[in-house]
């Protein structure tokens, strides 16, 4: 049982929004893959602020099998939330959030613009 990550191979903030409309930030921590004391399994640490109870432990039969379950757990939280917005600052726990708009009611009716597609599709098709 590890009681830091001292070896993050990934670290962020993730600003997102839970299921009862509060704003959360949380730390979001991967380790380094290792080898388990049989030397035939492996596993990667994950520590997600909010998320875990302490450290998190994916396992795997090689480290990068371990590190594609880590992933998978992020990864399926990431869909979980709503909003989610990686490289966030961490000064937003716990805050609720506004239900009404702070754009104008014509600035809403206004049509987005969208970027050009990087895929071009031949006409005739």
């Amino acid at each position: 049982m590890l009681s830091a990550i001292d070896d993050p191979i990934a670290d962020d903030y993730w600003s997102y929004e839970t299921r009862d409309g509060t704003r959360r930030t949380s730390r979001v921590t991967i380790g380094r893959p290792a080898s388990l004391v049989d030397k035939k399994d492996w596993y990667c640490p994950i520590l997600f602020e909010h998320v875990t109870d302490g450290i998190y432990y994916s396992y795997g039969v090689g480290p990068v099998d371990a590190l594609m379950n880590a992933m998978y757990f992020v990864r399926r939280r990431f869909y979980a939330f709503k909003e989610v917005q990686p490289r966030a600052k961490k000064s937003t726990t716990g805050v609720k959030r506004r239900k009404e708009s702070t754009k104008s009611e014509a600035a809403r009716a206004k049509p987005q613009k969208r970027g050009a597609s990087s895929v071009r599709r031949k006409r005739g098709s």
